[in-house]
């Protein structure tokens, strides 16, 4: 007979496991053994789990050892324990046919096409109440958003334009000469920088830098609840946060862009 008592529970789950593994090693497949546990004083669901093993360990041939003395309450964690098995059953992935994967595909994307329009129409909506009160327009924050948008990209920005610029004029110099055409390569450096890749180039570099940093500060900020926090006190996010922003982009952009047609020239 094997007894057990005190505490069967989650906090004294090393000493179980450990009284558990050296009663199975010690006496493996013990077969009629009758295990008492009257002297359990509280026992959860860990508990059932490690009597549970202990119980199968022991079983030999359909022969189980017998639980006497387990509180009622217990009793009923342990009969659970039994019909659910000690291995968690794999998950079982539903097979979606094509057109559910399709229609979640088109549910997403609308639902992102709303947000997205929903954002464009607040926006147009905050910018144009607040030309009829101007008292309400950030400028302070206009310009602290152009300076980092704009200013503080100017160097990074000279130097990738320059390198693009002196690639450009090398590679057309390399291909032109054959064609005694080698004064064409200024023009030719002038004209795409100033019709095509300035704007190009300094979109995708501003997208990277600044609207990356503008999606992680207003992500955080409504992680925080601070834009929670603004509507509470009466004051409208997209007026505070994404005005100024758009303005500051739609400013520095401009000079940028000006700025990146200059360095490459």
């Amino acid at each position: 007979m094997v007894v057990g008592r005190g505490l069967w529970t989650s906090d004294r789950a090393d000493d179980l496991e450990h009284l558990v593994d050296e009663a199975t090693s010690a006496h493996p497949r013990a077969g009629n053994v009758d295990i008492d546990l009257s002297g359990i004083e509280r026992m959860d669901t860990f508990g059932a789990l490690l009597l549970e093993r202990l119980r199968r360990a022991w079983a030999v041939d359909g022969v189980e050892p017998e639980v006497r003395g387990l509180k009622r309450r217990y009793r009923v964690l342990l009969e659970e324990m039994k019909r659910t098995g000690l291995e968690p059953q794999p998950p079982v992935r539903p097979h979606d046919s094509i057109l559910e994967r399709i229609g979640r595909e088109v549910v997403s994307i609308s639902i992102d096409a709303m947000a997205l329009l929903n954002f464009i129409g607040a926006s147009i909506a905050a910018g144009v109440r607040m030309t009829g009160r101007p008292r309400t327009f950030r400028f302070t924050s206009m310009v602290n958003q152009v300076d980092r948008v704009g200013f503080r990209a100017v160097p990074i920005i000279i130097l990738i334009t320059f390198l693009i610029g002196c690639i450009l004029a090398q590679q057309g110099i390399f291909h032109f000469r054959r064609f005694g055409a080698d004064i064409y390569v200024v023009d030719m450096v002038g004209v795409l920088v100033l019709r095509e890749l300035g704007v190009l180039i300094v979109s995708i570099m501003i997208a990277g830098r600044s609207g990356s940093a503008y999606t992680a500060e207003l992500g955080s900020m409504r992680m925080r609840e601070e834009v929670d926090a603004l509507r509470v006190m009466g004051f409208d996010p997209v007026e505070i946060l994404v005005v100024p922003r758009i303005l500051a982009l739609i400013i520095a952009g401009v000079a940028v862009i000006h700025l990146f047609s200059q360095s490459k020239a």
